[in-house]
């Protein structure tokens, strides 16, 4: 049995066509990344293709493939990206019901979901550098409260004010696009 001490290393052995190594990296993240799609999109074969996809890309671009950040939130966000294209692609507006959960129909009047993330980012950028970096965390690499406390060396209690005053801001800065955009834009990276 191949053991590898660490993502670096199951990277690298991919980068020089280790089928062995990718073999580690998929059931590794398997179950993790199928679970995050299926919590945003609810649907097993839907989860399991973008699961796939994500796992397939990390293959076929293993030769050039640089990742900046953790495997796991690298690979976290490509799932949340495969998301959203897959909205993007079936052009759907997202209607919350009561409990939170989302229901979607299809609309012609929808915008871009690029060009929403660019305004959410854009919004990011004007708060302060910790509200940006909490939020980050938290939305895009799917830490935690207590997590984002671990690592930024800080209290519960403080992620929680930043997490709530970032969303309040972002709330006001989004403010001209639909609430429902908006919603789906801060809820969707739960």
């Amino acid at each position: 049995m191949y053991t590898y001490s660490s993502d670096k290393e199951i990277l690298d052995r991919i980068k020089v066509d280790d089928q062995i190594a990718f073999k580690l990296l998929f059931d590794h993240y398997w179950e993790s990344l199928f679970a995050a799609a299926l919590k945003r999109i609810k649907s097993q074969d839907q989860s399991k293709d973008i699961v796939q996809d994500v796992l397939a890309d990390i293959w076929n671009r293993r030769h050039s493939l640089e990742i900046k950040t953790s495997l796991k939130s690298y690979l976290h966000t490509a799932v949340k990206y495969h998301v959203i294209k897959l909205y993007q692609q079936n052009r759907i507006e997202v209607e919350f019901d009561v409990s939170g959960t989302f229901q979607h129909t299809d609309t012609d009047n929808n915008l871009a979901f690029n060009e929403l993330f660019d305004v959410l980012e854009i919004a990011l950028e004007k708060l302060p550098e910790r509200q940006q970096v909490i939020f980050r965390m938290s939305r895009y690499e799917g830490l935690n409260s207590q997590e984002i406390a671990e690592k930024l060396n800080l209290s519960e209690q403080t992620i929680f004010n930043n997490l709530h005053k970032t969303l309040s801001t972002l709330r006001t800065e989004l403010k001209d696009y639909s609430p429902m955009v908006v919603l789906f834009l801060i809820v969707f990276f739960e």
